[in-house]
């Protein structure tokens, strides 16, 4: 396990010290930081809930479970496993946004993102790829600058992947049920 473990400080040391540029310096702290995003986040929610199909309606209800459960899982595992951010711990780290005290592993940026890009991925294929390069720089930016490890982004990511699945699967079970009950329901009111 030391050895993951150096091999990850090495790799951090590399991706956050080495492998810069100036225009990254001004675009990661911009894509790393939730609230650049949210006011556009909750307006385009709101267009596509309130003009959208019932299909696109549930796909934002769920992508919405599914962000919020992949935060939970991930800040009991932080607390679980109780890594510090290298931001806290080591020396000769770029920093180019505050640096909390929180826990490291897993990212909670790199989970949420990935949850979210994977279900509206499986639901919106023909935009997966957009999808997929939007959680790649939001989990990169992590490291880029400077409060998470490369496997924190990693299990982050994971465990975004995880929750996501886990709702598509749901969503498969969850919707035919649904529907024979309410035929079901149907057919007997109307006899």
């Amino acid at each position: 396990m030391g050895y993951i473990l150096q091999l990850d400080r090495d790799l951090f040391y590399f991706l956050n010290t080495q492998l810069t540029a100036s225009i990254l310096d001004f675009f990661m702290p911009f894509i790393t930081s939730k609230a650049n995003f949210v006011g556009v986040i909750i307006l385009s929610w709101l267009i596509i809930f309130i003009m959208g199909k019932q299909r696109d309606r549930k796909v934002l209800i769920i992508v919405v479970l599914a962000v919020l459960m992949s935060d939970l899982a991930a800040n009991t595992t932080k607390y679980l496993i109780q890594r510090g951010r290298p931001c806290n711990v080591l020396t000769d780290v770029r920093i180019l946004v505050s640096c909390t005290q929180s826990f490291s592993f897993p990212s909670g940026h790199a989970a949420n993102i990935f949850a979210a890009a994977t279900y509206l991925s499986y639901n919106y294929r023909r935009y997966s790829i957009i999808f997929l390069v939007i959680a790649i720089l939001v989990a990169y930016s992590r490291i880029y600058v400077g409060v998470h490890y490369p496997l924190d982004v990693i299990g982050g990511s994971i465990f975004g992947i995880m929750g996501a699945i886990l709702f598509i699967q749901l969503d498969k079970w969850l919707v035919p049920v649904v529907v024979s009950w309410s035929k079901k329901r149907f057919s007997n009111a109307q006899s």
